[in-house]
């Protein structure tokens, strides 16, 4: 396995100070599947208090669960070998406690193909056969299927969103599946902005037809609903016009997601209905009730083809008038009608936009001025 020059740093160091040392989860499932991985963490027999010790930029994020920062060329996640006692919650475990062993740590992971681990010294590391889970497209629960979903519920949309993501093919175990199905009302318990997460990751993996599938399946139990299918097969790789496809076929599972107010913005304005444009003076009062912004992604939901590049030059709003607000007022004077004709005028130009011109357009204002 090839790894970035900061981390064999990392592992180094450890090793040499004694301390078994592994990058491990998904860094190690992606270099397999032949994927540069995004980010590296690392396992190691290090207590936490010895990991800061050995490095001197480090930042405690996570150091109730044995993780240590190490702030290098990336941050790096280091977090102690670890066994998990009894989850109170499908999510947080009672207590940590710290093991000497590997195994244990990959035991309580998720997926097999999430349980490698990976050392210079040692090569793969591979206790539950995700390597071969990982060529024979399987995703998998580490042991007890029933008991992973009973310690973090998400992992069962996990599972579902590395159908879309991974690569095309992908399967999840049937004793597997069966569990998600079973166990799939303890989504209830996680947060919508965790959920929230895995579901725009799915909405953007290269397989999504797939995991949608499978949610179908869990959403009578998870979400009180029957979710509805769609494809997304014509639709760009992009998060607003997939999450409004997802919206607009199943309009209830807004209640389940966290949108920041930029995309529920977007998202309003492409499922808005207006008629398709026939003509140039149509598109551009289309431009108008959109916005410039929104105007090729409201087309492309539509499958039409982007027309904001051909607008750019041409008036659209009050702001690309010749004239400006003060010209209108030294005609009109102080008041409502100011702003009335203004829109009128924008109206008018997007009609015929040689009526934009600064004599044209104050000869017009003056017509409107009450006797």
């Amino acid at each position: 396995m090839q790894l970035p020059l900061y981390i064999s740093l990392i592992l180094e160091t450890l090793e040499n100070a004694g301390y078994q040392s592994y990058v491990v989860g998904g860094a190690v499932r992606d270099y397999l599947l032949g994927y540069t991985p995004c980010d590296y963490d690392i396992a190691t027999k290090a207590l936490p208090e010895e990991v800061i010790n050995l490095f001197p930029h480090t930042a405690l994020t996570g150091i109730k669960f044995g993780t240590v920062t190490v702030l290098n060329e990336k941050p790096v996640e280091v977090t102690t070998f670890r066994k998990d006692s009894l989850y109170l919650d499908s999510r947080h475990p009672s207590k940590v406690s710290f093991t000497a062993d590997i195994k244990d740590d990959l035991s309580r992971r998720d997926f097999t193909i999430n349980a490698m681990a990976y050392s210079v010294k040692d090569g793969l590391f591979d206790p539950f056969h995700g390597r071969d889970d990982l060529e024979n497209k399987l995703i998998k629960a580490v042991g007890s299927p029933e008991k992973r979903f009973k310690e973090d519920a998400l992992r069962i949309l996990r599972a579902i969103r590395f159908l879309s993501t991974l690569g095309y093919g992908f399967q999840i175990e049937q004793n597997t599946l069966f569990s998600m199905i079973e166990s799939a009302s303890l989504l209830s318990l996680i947060s919508k902005e965790r959920l929230t997460i895995e579901i725009n990751k799915l909405l953007l993996g290269v397989s999504p037809e797939n995991a949608l599938a499978k949610l179908a399946l869990i959403s009578p139990k998870a979400f009180k609903q029957d979710f509805k299918l769609f494809s997304l097969a014509d639709l760009p790789l992009k998060l607003e016009l997939r999450l409004s496809c997802l919206l607009k076929n199943n309009p209830w599972f807004e209640d389940w997601l966290v949108l920041s107010t930029r995309t529920r913005r977007a998202v309003k304005k492409i499922l808005t209905d207006y008629p398709l444009p026939q003509n140039q003076a149509q598109l551009r009062h289309l431009c108008f009730n959109i916005g410039r912004d929104h105007l090729d992604d409201w087309l492309a939901f539509r499958k039409q083809k982007p027309q904001a590049n051909n607008l750019v030059s041409q008036p659209i709003t009050i702001d690309d008038l010749a004239i400006s607000g003060t010209d209108a007022v030294k005609i009109l004077g102080t008041g409502p009608l100011v702003g009335q004709v203004l829109l009128e005028l924008a109206f008018m130009v997007r009609e015929d936009p040689s009526l934009n011109n600064r004599e044209k357009l104050l000869k017009l204002i003056r017509s409107k001025k009450e006797p």
